[in-house]
């Protein structure tokens, strides 16, 4: 009785652990992190298949994976693709206009616009930046479906929405992602365009503060299906 009534305290601190340490010995290595993201992704919708809150937020979870590494094969250095991209996020901006990040990306997207220009102008050659103005939108879009993930849950499982913890742990991860994007191309302009080379604080950087959200979202990912799976456990 004394051990089963620690049962979670103790699978937690396990499970906890073993995602930390996973998330520290694959630094450096995206390819293996990702599978671990994905299994882990898969893993919860399946143990928390019968909870259509949990497995929706797997579905879009799972879909921006898709879609950004799409975008890594197919998102090339070239004007007219950058012209797009740029032309979309600004009707992105006007179109989650209510959303506070917004005011984040709105001057960052101009700054990079305006660089661009000057580089195109000078026949400077531009640093692939555009990447980030990706990420940047991708996010946004991402915290725009997880806000209205309820009511469509509702359109189809009616009365069955429900705000998830998960929810609001990738809704808020997703606001730091946009930050460290923001200042990774803060830092790009000013080493392009003032000339201080030596500015390589964040991009030193960069790999290992996505790489801790990415932890941390897996590690959200599997508490949430632990709750799930924890009381199947306490029965057997």
């Amino acid at each position: 009785m004394f051990i089963r009534a620690y049962l979670p305290q103790i699978f937690t601190a396990l499970f906890g652990g073993l995602f930390v340490l996973l998330g520290i010995l694959t630094f450096g290595n995206g390819g293996a992190f990702d599978k671990i993201h994905v299994g882990m992704l898969i893993f919860t919708g399946i143990i928390c298949r019968k909870d259509i809150n949990v497995v929706s937020v797997v579905i879009l979870l799972l879909l921006q994976l898709a879609w950004e590494s799409l975008a890594w094969q197919y998102l090339i250095n070239e004007s007219f693709v950058k012209i797009i991209l740029y032309i979309c996020a600004f009707g992105m901006m006007y179109y989650f206009r209510h959303d506070w990040v917004v005011k984040i990306i709105l001057p960052t997207l101009i700054l990079v616009i305006v660089s661009e220009i000057y580089w195109y102008l000078t026949h400077y050659s531009a640093p692939e930046i555009y990447w980030h103005i990706w990420i940047m939108i991708s996010n946004l879009l991402v915290r725009y479906l997880i806000f209205i993930r309820v009511g469509i849950v509702d359109n189809y499982f009616p009365e069955k929405g429900l705000s998830v913890n998960l929810d609001w742990m990738i809704y808020k991860l997703s606001v730091f992602i946009i930050i460290i994007q923001a200042t990774m191309i803060l830092e790009y302009l000013l080493r392009h365009i003032t000339g201080l080379s030596s500015m390589l604080f964040v991009y030193y950087s960069y790999s290992y503060l996505v790489h801790g959200i990415a932890t941390i979202a897996v590690w959200a990912i599997f508490s949430e299906s632990f709750k799930q799976l924890l009381p199947r456990l306490l029965k057997a």
